[in-house]
């Protein structure tokens, strides 16, 4: 077991590093004058691998016996390392866009994967371990790195490239733990040795493919998908406004801004539980959207003084609207037999909306400006209201 949580820190601490977005939005921006609108293509583009993959990918894991999950983690770390190295040597967006899609490809297989077995192996006593082992990894990694990057891009073209291959490096040293994780684990779980956790329909009724399919059309699951597509809707400001504040305040407080933001995160992740329990899932919701927007309108009057608490207030509501809708997603995808297919497609239909805001984030910042961009993401942000009533949050 130990072996799996070795993995599971591993590739959740690869995905927050490589999260830390800002880096290439800055170098797409300063170092090869990028349009938005280009920027906007180029991430709304690679982003369609993941959409398009992640529910595919879910559904082969699930249905294919022959499906080797060592060997497709192997592929998603070498996908890792090709994207990064394409990216630290492009000059085009047609370059860049091949560059980011490698690394998204990357992130769809190391994503579906480790989060099946997560689901598979944990039980009532170890997944609150899990889940703080993996999120502390992703954030805690995202944190140190972005501080450091920090520092480090105020330096030039010269030292994004050097981060790009690093990155590159870094990806393929996590072959370590792929190497040293123990397959016969999760065929033992499926034979019963090990306990699990309680998924409806471990049993050995078969059920076709047809009924699991039909399992999706249930008005709740609906609800769910209507709930994420409005959350998700809206444009992108973090990716445009990031080479703003590293032209007006310098790439030094950027870093320590965004390391603020992951602080905000973690400080959500860490309080939700216990705010769960005494206001619950519905209220918490609430919360936290009107928080994000007040913080998303806050940002065009952030100064030196104020930018730390806008971003730590942003990263603290952001984890409570995303660990609200993990969950209840989590609950309304629970079908006998396509948990992993049905998480990820509904997943991936919020994850269709955030790349669209990023390209219809570029078209607004270059027609429209800064002051556009957050007044209509922080009125997005409000739309979840219309559909709350619908979702049965009494039972998650």
């Amino acid at each position: 077991m130990v072996r799996l949580y070795l993995l599971f820190a591993s590739i959740y601490l690869l995905e927050g590093v490589s999260e830390v977005s800002f880096i290439l939005n800055v170098y797409l921006k300063k170092i090869l004058s990028f349009s938005p609108s280009q920027i906007g293509q180029i991430l709304f583009l690679g982003g369609l691998w993941f959409i398009i993959l992640k529910p595919l990918i879910g559904f082969v894991a699930d249905y294919w016996k022959g499906f080797n999950d060592r060997l497709a983690l192997i592929f998603g770390l070498f996908c890792s390392a090709a994207g990064w190295t394409v990216i630290a040597g492009a000059q085009s967006p047609l370059a860049m866009t091949v560059g980011v899609s490698l690394k998204v490809l990357a992130i769809a297989f190391l994503d579906v994967l480790i989060d099946g077995m997560i689901v598979k192996v944990s039980n009532s006593g170890n997944r609150s371990f899990i889940q703080s082992l993996v999120y502390g990894c992703r954030f805690g990694g995202a944190m140190i790195f972005s501080t450091w990057a920090g520092n480090k891009i105020t330096q030039g073209a010269v030292a994004f490239v050097e981060i790009y291959y690093l990155l590159s490096v870094f990806s393929l040293l996590f072959l370590i733990p792929v190497l040293l994780y123990r397959r016969n684990y999760l065929a033992q779980e499926k034979s019963g040795e090990n306990e699990v956790s309680e998924i409806p329909g471990r049993s050995e009724e078969k059920v076709s493919f047809k009924d699991k399919l039909t399992q999706l059309a249930h008005p709740s699951f609906g609800w769910l998908l209507v709930l994420l597509f409005l959350f998700a809707l809206g444009v992108d400001t973090a990716t445009f406004f990031e080479p703003v504040i590293e032209e007006r305040f310098g790439g030094d407080f950027l870093g320590q801004i965004t390391t603020i933001y992951y602080i905000g995160i973690l400080a959500g992740i860490l309080t939700f539980p216990m705010m769960r329990i005494k206001w619950g899932m519905k209220i918490l919701f609430i919360i936290s959207l009107l928080g994000w927007s007040l913080a998303e309108i806050s940002c065009l009057g952030m100064a030196t003084w104020n930018g730390a608490v806008i971003y730590f207030c942003g990263g603290f509501f952001n984890a409570y609207t995303s660990l609200t809708l993990l969950t209840v997603a989590t609950a309304m995808c629970k079908i006998r037999g396509i948990e992993t297919f049905a998480f990820a497609f509904a997943i991936s239909i919020k994850n269709l909306m955030d790349q669209s805001k990023i390209l219809f984030g570029g078209y607004v910042m270059e027609g429209m400006g800064l002051t556009w961009l957050f007044a209509i993401s922080s009125l997005c942000g409000l739309l979840p209201f219309l559909v709350l009533n619908k979702i049965e949050f009494e039972e998650i």
